[in-house]
């Protein structure tokens, strides 16, 4: 019986352990929603600096929807665009982003482009760790609250049970020894949370393109 106990306990320590490091190895949402311009550049050591800076939603939504009408209207694919007319557009972006600097001296990497009712903060250090990742020493973020969204989350209910077993002891008598079981089960629950959209623009600006 207590070899039995011991067993259990020691697997459900080792599901536990499984589990963090599961969960350590996780990608953000920055680095799993992320779309690379093509554009590229060596990774930055771990300690160098990243700019994080905030714009409003509406700006980046405005610059945006005239980009895209721009390339919904063109004959000719973005890709295959005078090298004059790319570097235009970028020009655009990067306004509207509130970059001041040089265009030509400044690397757009891509973006992430996501929406999520987990709790996301642009200063707890992932989105600085994946734009070091990826050669970005700057980052222009936007968010925008859109509304409540159906989500189903895991929540945990743990049962209690004692009993008792009888067994043979050396003065011939049966005695009973009582126990304690404790079993966890997990559930659904449906909820509705706050949704947000995030975007995210990863550049490099001490360098520019690589």
């Amino acid at each position: 019986m207590y070899a039995s106990r011991r067993t259990w306990c020691g697997a459900l320590v080792l599901s536990l352990l499984v589990a963090a490091a599961l969960t350590g190895c996780e990608r953000s949402l920055w680095e799993s929603q992320f779309a690379s311009s093509g554009a590229t550049g060596a990774a930055l050591p771990a300690d160098a600096p990243v700019q994080i800076r905030e714009v409003p939603w509406e700006r980046v939504q405005e610059t945006l929807k005239d980009l895209n009408a721009e390339a919904a209207a063109s004959d000719v694919h973005p890709d295959d665009w005078p090298q004059a007319k790319k570097d235009a557009s970028k020009a655009r972006l990067l306004k509207g982003l509130q970059v001041s600097g040089n265009p030509g001296g400044i690397g757009v990497l891509g973006r992430s482009d996501f929406r999520t009712t987990s709790p996301v903060r642009a200063d707890d250090g992932a989105l600085a760790a994946f734009a070091r990742k990826i050669g970005a020493d700057s980052v222009v973020v936007t968010r925008s609250f859109v509304g409540k969204a159906d989500v189903v989350r895991t929540e945990s209910i743990n049962e209690f049970r004692t009993g008792s077993w009888y067994e043979p002891r050396r003065s011939g008598r049966r005695g009973s020894t009582t126990f304690t079981e404790t079993s966890t089960t997990f559930v659904p629950v449906h909820t509705r949370e706050d949704q947000w959209a995030w975007i995210a623009f990863f550049l490099r600006i001490a360098g520019g393109n690589r």
